[in-house]
């Protein structure tokens, strides 16, 4: 229990990291005032998570690190939502929609395509 915690711990401080060093590059890439940087980390990571989980060739620890620990620290479902609040609260409502409609369809077919890509 206690490697496990460990590995999932491990790759949650890479994937965090990664994320920052990330984001700081594309929060400078914006289209039609959404946020680009989560868009793009986090379809990423849903894609990555889909093939880790399609591909059944990662062993447990593996998985842990990968999927739990880096890629749950990678995406960010926070982040997300701050920036609609802040979309919102900037009285951008057509940008709201489009972004939370752009990020949980693109997010959820990129897991789906990154599964049958594993596979």
């Amino acid at each position: 229990m206690v490697k496990t915690l460990l590995v999932i711990g491990a790759g949650g401080f890479l994937g965090a990291i990664f994320r920052y060093y990330l984001s700081n590059i594309f929060s400078k890439w914006t289209i039609f005032s959404i946020p680009t940087g989560t868009y793009i980390i986090n379809v990423s990571g849903s894609f990555a998570i889909g093939f880790i989980y399609g591909a059944n060739y990662f062993s447990d620890s593996q998985i842990n690190f990968l999927s739990i620990g880096f890629l749950g620290a990678f995406t960010t479902f926070s982040t997300f939502n701050y920036e609609l609040l802040q979309l919102i609260e900037g009285k951008k409502n057509r940008q709201f929609f489009v972004y939370g409609a752009m990020m949980y369809v693109s997010n959820l077919l990129a897991c789906f395509w990154g599964y049958w890509w594993g596979k």
